[in-house]
């Protein structure tokens, strides 16, 4: 069963992309790659906070384990933590439906000032099209499995 990241991945992509890769040339899949693993980073870490865990920029040996921009993007998770009041129904929801013929992984469920929201964890410089589809579809699998509502979803 495709996941709804793959699916979006088929989401045409624009000019700026074109633009980037014609720019970035024999390095645009390194610079993928890592940013990749700076997201992944991010969300382990999002993850670890939002279970109460202490995240630590130095490991047990006091070594630095997180870039600096990972940590920086941390930071700014912790900070919409601080600002906005939130109750965490679900972390890493898996989600299945084989009605809709797609799954998928989101990242929150939470609520904030009384609304029911799915979030979705990013950590690219830009808001893409295809990740409102992505959210879009999330919201339809967990609605359609679990028979309730929710008010909307954010980045």
């Amino acid at each position: 069963m495709p996941s709804v990241t793959t699916i979006s991945e088929a989401y045409p992509k624009d000019a700026a992309y074109f633009k980037w890769i014609k720019e970035v040339g024999q390095d645009a899949d390194a610079i993928r790659d890592a940013a990749g693993t700076r997201g992944s980073n991010v969300h382990g870490m999002t993850e670890a906070i939002d279970e109460g865990l202490e995240v630590s920029l130095l490991n047990n040996d006091g070594v630095q384990q997180w870039s600096l921009q990972e940590w920086a993007m941390l930071g700014r998770y912790v900070e919409f933590r601080q600002r906005f009041p939130i109750t965490i129904e679900a972390i890493e929801m898996q989600m299945i439906s084989f009605e809709l013929g797609f799954a998928g992984t989101l990242d929150r469920l939470i609520t904030m000032d009384g609304k029911r929201l799915i979030i979705d964890i990013k950590t690219s410089n830009a808001i893409y099209p295809s990740y409102w589809l992505q959210l879009a579809a999330y919201r339809q699998m967990f609605e359609q499995i679990n028979q309730t509502k929710v008010d909307g979803v954010a980045i």
